[in-house]
């Protein structure tokens, strides 16, 4: 009996030993002025992302950073691919981005209102401009969540896959962007492809992840301090991630939001259904 506890206890430590924190980080501030996008703070949320995670047993040598001209659209479909690629079961991968984001015309009908959510890597524009630039390096949601499947399949069903999106999808409801001093991440204009072709070849599919991002769909995100409002309130909280769950977390970023940000921004989540409770980390 006492060899049988041994085995089992040995196995139990193995698996434990062989799940790996992997981490990639995306800091987009200083935009190419020719794709028309305004200048922010994105590139400078990487240090504070950086200690929240090592902070939470994330080691420094599986974290990979994207910054600024390094996170073009196609650098960061390779490291998703590698992170894919090098992850096994068990693992508890984080993702984030700092940018930009608009809404882009919907190809395939999966949206009612006709737009995806996008977001914007050093190398995309602002506008549609037919021949030159049609959208092709804007990371679409849909494209995104190809490669969090392909990520749960690989880390199983005991894996974690975390993804925060410290960008604004669609500006929108406050206008603030008048605002004096106020930086925003994001346009209330959408990326407007006309007469797309429409293709239904794109599989979605469900949530198996935790996804936050830093407000709803037709709200503006807003910069505090020169920082993410959304990397900022996570990492005044990140000694604690380990006792809260995912819903505890959004709810406690919201306090922190609403506390700092003189404008309407509510922190959205996203999990597998039923996983709400779920260890944040």
């Amino acid at each position: 009996m006492k060899h049988s506890i041994t085995i089992i206890l040995f196995l139990f430590l193995s698996i434990c030993a062989g799940a790996t924190r992997r981490a990639l980080i995306i800091g987009i501030g200083d935009y190419p002025q020719e794709t028309g996008w305004k200048k922010i703070n994105g590139d400078k949320d990487i240090p504070l992302v950086e200690e929240t995670l090592t902070a939470n047993g994330f080691q420094t040598a599986n974290i990979v950073t994207l910054c600024n001209r390094q996170a073009t659209c196609s650098a960061i479909k390779k490291e998703l691919e590698s992170i894919i690629s090098k992850s096994q079961q068990g693992d508890y991968i984080y993702i984030h981005f700092s940018g930009h984001g608009q809404q882009i015309t919907d190809l395939n009908g999966d949206e009612e209102d006709g737009f995806d959510e996008a977001w914007i890597t050093y190398d995309a524009q602002y506008a549609y401009a037919k021949g030159k630039y049609e959208g092709q390096n804007h990371l679409v949601d849909d494209q995104l969540n190809q490669y969090l499947h392909r990520l749960r399949e690989k880390i199983g069903a005991n894996g974690k896959i975390i993804v925060i999106a410290d960008a604004c999808h669609s500006g929108g409801g406050s206008r603030a962007e008048e605002e004096e001093g106020c930086v925003i991440r994001g346009t209330a204009d959408a990326f407007v492809i006309p007469n797309p072709k429409k293709t239904n070849t794109a599989t979605l599919y469900p949530v198996e992840w935790t996804f936050i991002s830093a407000c709803k769909s037709y709200q503006s995100n807003y910069e505090y301090k020169g920082n993410g409002s959304l990397t900022y309130a996570l990492h005044l909280l990140h000694t604690n991630f380990s006792k809260f769950s995912a819903k505890q977390i959004r709810q406690k970023v919201s306090t922190c939001i609403v506390n700092i940000i003189p404008y309407t921004q509510t922190p959205v989540l996203e999990v597998t259904s039923g996983k709400e409770t779920d260890i944040f980390l």
